[in-house]
């Protein structure tokens, strides 16, 4: 039953870890409230730029490790780790496969719990800390995903980046976007850009490909249809300064 369950754990995860990195839409985009494309492509898709699938992956991996090697007290041991890992995993939208793979971690805690035959005071005593670990590391998670958030507004700051001739190309599936336009706050949206996904609002995937956009988000310094400078990846305010010459303040 725990293999099966982590091969289908692995299954899942590869799937989501290829949607994240190649921005693909997935088969359970449903609607805006169950989507799985909604949660690999927020900020919630990653912990310290890891994205959150490739450590689902690395969970169920362990598990099929402990389980074929048949190591002591395995089965004990994918209790603790299955329980902590789980705590954390919460989001806002509702995604199937998400929804699938903690369905398939709490099957992996009752098998656990059967095969080592512990009694429920040893469970008890053995779960509390662990529970408790994994509130604080549901917390660390949600602060390192939401830290970014500013108040400040920008506005000056954007509109000196657009008489310099800055534009923003994005996508509508990067997480990495969405970090960006936090860090920029509500002031992002009076930034000149290009949505380069075909999914995302007014698409211009042609301008993206004969700009050579090969990553999102980038920024270019355009003068008329002449490409000045570029940089590419997530940019703190600073970086954006220096590479515009525009006072952050």
């Amino acid at each position: 039953m725990i293999v099966l369950c982590a091969i289908t754990g692995i299954g899942i995860m590869s799937y989501l870890t290829y949607i994240h990195y190649s921005q693909s839409k997935s088969f359970c985009d449903i609607s805006q409230e169950v989507s799985c494309d909604v949660v690999t492509t927020s900020i919630y898709s990653e912990i310290f730029g890891i994205p959150v699938s490739v450590l689902g992956l690395l969970y169920f991996a362990a598990v099929l490790f402990l389980i074929l090697k048949k190591r002591d007290r395995a089965f004990q041991t994918l209790f603790i780790i299955t329980l902590f890992a789980l705590v954390p995993s919460l989001y806002n939208s509702i995604c199937i496969l998400c929804e699938t793979s903690k369905v398939l971690m709490l099957i992996i805690i009752g098998a656990s719990l059967w095969a080592s035959g512990l009694d429920s005071k040893t469970v008890l005593r053995m779960g509390a800390p662990v529970l408790i670990a994994g509130l604080v590391a549901a917390g660390v998670t949600y602060f390192a995903q939401t830290g970014t958030v500013v108040k400040k507004d920008y506005s000056n700051f954007i509109q000196c980046l657009n008489s310099k001739g800055v534009v923003y190309y994005k996508s509508v599936r990067c997480s990495t976007c969405r970090r960006q336009e936090m860090i920029l706050g509500e002031a992002y949206k009076k930034l000149n850009s290009i949505e380069c996904h075909p999914d995302g609002e007014n698409p211009q995937p042609e301008l993206c490909l004969s700009k050579k956009i090969t990553k999102t988000p980038t920024f270019l310094m355009e003068s008329g249809v002449t490409e000045i400078k570029r940089i590419e990846g997530l940019q703190q305010i600073k970086d954006l300064s220096a590479f515009a010459n525009c006072a952050a303040e």
